[in-house]
């Protein structure tokens, strides 16, 4: 047996008399406070044992508490994290953003608010109804006429792309929403929480594109999400149910319509992270033939709305997947064909198809950010790369296939913005964009690779025009992204291939340019962000329509360089994106990188944006 110095003795004997009287205060808080230790790892410190603990013994002895100190709160399911003891609510609330946060009744206030609930009489209902909106923040919903139209703008004209709820769960989400209204005993409830964060911000996405004088948006949208965010920590608190995911789901969707409101890239990687912890992104046989079948439609709304936030993100901001494809094993929707006797339930079927084609091609343009875009070490065994001649054919049919089945489907796609020809030329115009421009892969393209995304360009170019002047362009920054890109596409195709220039009359290419300038500066009026885009575009198109307009040699000349001049002064704003050296060996590198490294613009200058509605003359008076 080692034997102890009187130093080590003494120290031990303080912190056993510190450990007493910590453990006295604890027993003194009350039995909720208290922690209940296991016997196999009590240890017993006294000064007066017959044998006196070692060092060894101590630390043991404290890291094991330690250790249960930081895991205990892991038994609660609303905690998120290995063993951060953080919340799923206090982790989403910390990458928002709200300028007037309401204050939270206190805990005395609402143990008092609720007691006089439970006892008041029914005779008293007026007075129950007082004490239930000083109780909850559920008040001012709008009128119900209001609501259903803003359910409709919301269906009909921003979200059809993105099936996070039906339209037949969102009635039931208002009618909870309003019946929490009338009834103090309801107000109380989980569920009533739910059904007014969803439906708040529902009204919130929706008054995003209600047209107000100001040019901004109607100032309701922000107090409905203010309104949400008062009942969000509650519904997230729930960190099991698909609601919670549903609600989150939701507030990403507000926040990609208004970046200054919080950060996409936390709320999203939050979602995506609640939605493996449910399960949501395997199925098997044996779940799908066990489970409700609404039930199993819903879970895939659910997974394939987060999967198409993070993909939009990813695939825009040049960032890794949250989940690869392979690790996912889940179907498309699918409603209950049985259900379709009501018009609504048969739009949701039409609106369903659509989301399903929308997914398709996502899923595609993943391959290809994977294939093209991935940045890997090597080729093993374990992760082999593609064959590119082999790969670039197959994905080409399987676009081709899915425009000529979209085109077949495209009638029953009313009323939403699905029954406009320009959204979907312009999503398969920028797969295929996607596919042929400059890549890591094929930084120099062939000539039939240059000919494929000029053309794509060109035609996306004239499709966003369209989509603008006709009020639809849903999340402005990612519309910003296409257009600008496929701007740099057409320049870039006109400078490397004089074939190119040759089939392409310079009257259309210049006509091209103009139109993707003057878009890019109607879209800056509405988001902020797409400044910097606009004035780097116009540099670089001045530069090539002078040069396309010139008759001589030595005007040619100065033309170009005065555009490599221009894309200088572009690679001098983007942060680290090419070294200088590169640069004066090739000023092309700026346009024949991966994603021509201009995600700096939108990763760092995600304001604000948005597109309005006309409103119909639904007067919506001051309910917020």
């Amino acid at each position: 047996m080692s034997t102890v110095s009187p130093e080590k003795t003494e120290e031990v004997a303080n912190l056993t008399e510190e450990i007493g009287r910590l453990r006295a205060l604890n027993d003194q808080a009350g039995p909720d406070n208290s922690r209940q230790e296991s016997p196999q790892h009590e240890l017993v410190l006294a000064p007066h044992a017959e044998v006196a603990p070692t060092p060894t013994d101590l630390q043991d002895w404290m890291t094991t508490s330690l250790g249960r100190v930081v895991c205990e709160p892991l038994n609660q399911p609303q905690f998120f994290g290995v063993s951060s003891g953080i919340t799923l609510a206090r982790l989403v609330l910390a990458a928002i953003r709200i300028d007037n946060p309401p204050a939270p009744p206190s805990s005395e206030q609402q143990q008092r608010q609720q007691a006089l609930v439970e006892a008041l009489p029914g005779a008293h209902a007026a007075a129950t109804a007082a004490t239930a909106a000083a109780a909850s923040p559920a008040t001012n919903l709008p009128p119900r006429n209001v609501a259903e139209h803003l359910v409709r703008v919301y269906f009909e004209y921003r979200t059809p792309h993105l099936p996070i709820v039906s339209r037949s769960r969102l009635e039931q989400a208002l009618d909870g929403a309003y019946l929490a209204e009338r009834d103090p005993q309801a107000a109380l409830s989980w569920e009533a929480s739910r059904d007014l964060v969803t439906s708040y911000l529902v009204f919130a996405i929706a008054l995003c594109d209600i047209h107000h004088p100001s040019r901004g948006r109607p100032p309701q949208s922000e107090d409905c999400f203010d309104s949400a965010m008062r009942e969000v920590n509650k519904v997230l608190s729930c960190t099991k149910s698909p609601d919670a995911l549903r609600c989150l789901l939701l507030l990403c969707q507000y926040v990609a319509l208004c970046p200054t409101k919080g950060s996409l890239w936390l709320v999203t990687g939050a979602a995506m992270r609640l939605v493996v912890d449910l399960g949501l992104h395997w199925e098997t046989e044996g779940s799908k033939g066990n489970m409700d079948p609404d039930l199993l439609d819903d879970r895939r709304r659910l997974w394939w709305s987060t999967y198409l936030f993070d993909r939009m993100l990813c695939i825009t901001l040049g960032r890794p997947f949250g989940m690869a494809d392979q690790g996912i094993n889940v179907g498309l929707p699918t409603p209950d064909t049985t259900k379709l006797s009501r018009s609504s339930d048969d739009q949701d079927a039409n609106i369903c198809r659509a989301h399903n084609f929308l997914i398709r091609i996502t899923q595609m343009e993943s391959e290809i950010k994977h294939v093209l875009y991935s940045q890997f070490r090597g080729s093993s065994l374990a992760y082999p790369r593609a064959n590119y001649a082999l790969w670039i054919v197959d994905i080409r049919a399987r676009l081709q296939e899915w425009y000529n089945e979209e085109q077949q489907s495209r009638d029953s796609f009313t009323p939403s913005v699905f029954s406009s020809q320009a959204y979907w030329d312009a999503v398969y115009n920028n797969a295929l964009l996607l596919l042929y421009r400059p890549n890591p892969i094929s930084p120099q393209p062939s000539q039939e690779a240059l000919h494929a995304s000029f053309n794509a360009a060109c035609k996306l170019i004239t499709s966003i025009r369209t989509l603008h002047r006709g009020r639809k362009i849903d999340i402005p920054w990612i519309w910003v992204h296409h257009l600008f890109m496929a701007g740099l596409t057409v320049i870039y195709g006109l400078w490397q291939s004089e074939e190119l220039r040759g089939l392409a009359e310079a009257r259309s290419s210049i006509s091209t340019l103009q139109a993707c300038g003057s878009t890019l500066s109607a879209l800056s009026e509405r988001w902020d962000g797409a400044a910097g885009c606009r004035d780097a575009f116009e540099n670089l198109s001045s530069a090539t329509i002078d040069w396309l307009i010139t008759s001589s040699a030595e005007e040619t000349r100065k033309s170009r360089v005065e555009f490599e001049k221009q894309l200088r002064g572009l690679q001098r704003e983007l942060p680290t994106a090419f070294s200088d050296e590169v640069m004066e060996d090739d000023p092309f590198t700026i346009l024949t990188a991966g994603n021509f490294a201009f995600q700096s613009y939108f990763d760092e200058t995600l304001n604000s944006g948005g597109d309005w509605l006309a409103s119909q003359d639904v007067d919506f008076g001051d309910w917020c």
